[in-house]
């Protein structure tokens, strides 16, 4: 009896001794499979997201003077992603701005951002050229398709401004007239009074209001993107 029972006590810690073992073992293995199998998925992952992330970042950058999205890039706002473009070429016509001694509601705003509302608003005027049709320079600049786009509109003061600033007669190096501007006045969509509106002279970036029906001014549509 003696011996039988050392022979089971010592089977049953044997027994002990490799489960815990076999235990461990299996513990260590999984850590490392699973520690393997982390290394081989996260790098690609971190890879294609280091990818995905540079790709839309130059997605999002613009530069001044930059042809894309139908025209040329003049104006960039803080965020890197939104700003202004310049049709490529003039509108060619006897461009008069209309409505000569009315004064349009709304349409007098100067700042950055206020072209297009100042379009809509002389648009919804129904204002008239002297000749007794409708093409003013803010008809004309909405009913423009180039490029594949058709959002175009009348440019502010300050944003006609901008244009000759940076890509006009103002612009420096490469960018020095890259939207090949004419020595001429171009008309913004910015009123003075109810004879008059303002204009930017694009050889010397000087503001100048002018009467409604002069028919001898430029326009240069644009569009915010």
């Amino acid at each position: 009896k003696a011996v039988r029972t050392r022979t089971y006590k010592g089977s049953l810690i044997g027994q002990v001794i490799l489960k815990i073992t076999y235990h461990f073992l299996y513990l260590l293995k999984q850590t490392l499979m699973n520690k393997i199998l982390y290394t081989l998925l996260t790098f690609p992952l971190l890879f294609l997201y280091s990818c995905a992330k540079d790709e839309s970042n130059q997605q999002q950058l613009y530069e001044i003077g930059q042809f894309t999205e139908g025209g040329i890039v003049f104006y960039i706002d803080n965020s890197g992603e939104h700003g202004l473009i310049a049709a490529m070429e003039d509108i060619n016509n006897i461009n008069e701005w209309g409505c000569l001694s009315t004064y349009v509601d709304g349409a007098d705003k100067f700042i950055l951002g206020s072209g297009y509302q100042n379009t809509l608003d002389i648009i919804n005027f129904d204002c008239i050229t002297e000749l007794g049709d409708t093409n003013t320079a803010s008809e004309l600049s909405v009913e423009l398709i180039h490029n594949g786009f058709d959002d175009w509109y009348l440019p502010s003061r300050d944003e006609l401004y901008y244009m000759y600033l940076n890509i006009g007669k103002g612009g420096i190096g490469e960018n020095y007239n890259v939207g090949m501007f004419s020595n001429s006045s171009y008309w913004s969509s910015t009123e003075s009074n109810s004879f008059n509106a303002w204009t930017v002279n694009f050889t010397t970036g000087s503001s100048i209001s002018m009467l409604k029906n002069t028919f001898s001014n430029q326009v240069r549509a644009i569009r915010s993107f």
